[in-house]
Formats: structure tokens, sequence, C-alpha cells
């Protein structure tokens, strides 16, 4: 697939197949954003990959849960659920697809009043464009979720406190959650969203 292709046939994706994603398959699309460029090539990124065990969904199901669960406990404070509509709509995404990674920055933590905590997660941007152009070449969909941001810290406590019981030290406590990826074959057909045209986007300036 060319590069053109790809952009184009690159869109998010919210309904999987429950086929397993083989670990060789991952380590591409992370490779993909191994590469990407990052501010003082910093690489401010680790990933955890949670894969779907559809005979024993424990990972995803918790996963979803914390997010379903912030929902229905703050949908009627509108301080809380301002931006977190999709919430709960997400959830079931996780729940049910058959892989998710989660990026975490490998700062201390984010903070978005300096400078270097802003490179970092633009170049955790980078990064994950990466990877869901690579999913994409792989004939693989992909759904960048933000929704994260709102229990960013109750599922860096899960997962650490998964990665401990295996005696597992990738250090991901804290404020260090991003961003996460669902990934899998696609449920549902390809679908192109409206774009703005190149003209009420861009202007060129010549001196």
């Amino acid at each position: 697939m060319v590069f053109d292709e790809i952009i184009k046939k690159r869109n998010s994706c919210r309904c999987y197949l429950p086929e397993p994603i083989d670990d060789e398959t991952i380590k591409q699309i992370v490779e993909a954003g191994r590469l990407a460029p990052s501010a003082k090539n910093t690489q401010p990124w680790k990933f955890v990959c949670i894969k779907t065990n559809y005979d024993n969904p424990i990972n995803s199901k918790k996963i979803a849960s914390i997010m379903s669960d912030y929902y229905i406990k703050n949908k009627d404070n509108p301080e809380k659920i301002k931006g977190a509509s999709s919430l709960y709509a997400t959830s079931k995404i996780i729940e049910d697809c058959p892989a998710i990674i989660l990026v975490f920055t490998d700062s201390d933590y984010i903070n978005r009043d300096k400078m270097e905590s802003i490179s970092d997660i633009l170049s955790i941007g980078s990064c994950v464009e990466h990877m869901v152009l690579k999913a994409t070449d792989l004939g693989l969909g992909t759904l960048w979720i933000a929704d994260t941001y709102f229990i960013h810290k109750e599922l860096a406590e899960y997962i650490q406190s998964e990665l401990i019981k295996k005696q597992i030290n990738f250090v991901l406590e804290k404020n260090r959650l991003v961003c996460a990826m669902a990934l899998g074959k696609r449920g549902e057909p390809f679908y192109e969203r409206p774009r703005k045209s190149i003209d009420d986007i861009l202007l060129i300036l010549n001196n």
C-alpha cells in the first residue's frame, strides 16, 4: 500500500472481529512508533499491550469497567463529565477489541504548563500516528483513544498492580498514562468522514 493510500484508508474503527492479534504484528506496529520523531530525541514513551483472552477477558473487562464506572458515577456532574460524554461507549469498544495498547510517557509526570511536558505529548502524538498508519498498512483497524484522560491514574494503578503481581518493574505509576489505542481486525466497513478543504485550513505567505 502506498503512503497516500494508507492515509486515506485510516479511519477510526469502533467494531472489531473477535480474532486474536499475534505478538509479531503488535511488535511491528510499536516498532513503527519507536521510529517516530521526538523532541530532542527523548523518545518519551512506553507501551503496555493487553491482548484479550476471549475465554477469560479479565484485563480488558477491568479496564472497560474503570472507564464505565467513572461515567456512571459522574454522568450527572457537569464539571466531571465535561468532555467525557463518549467515555461509556469507548469502554464497550475496549471491552470487545482484540488488543489495546496503553501509551505511557517515560517522564516522571506530565505537567501541562511546562514546555518539557508539552514536547513529550507532541512527540507521543507523532508516535501514535506512526502506529495507526502501520496498523492500517497491515489491514487492521484502530481507535486512538483520548478518553483515558479522565481515569488515567486509576488505569495506571491497575496496570501497575498487575505488573507487580507478575514481578515486572516497568515504572508506570503516578501521572504517566497519555492515551490508548484499540487494535484489531475490522468488524465494520470502512467509511470516509468529511474533512475541511485545504483552502479552509492553509494560508501560504510568499515573502
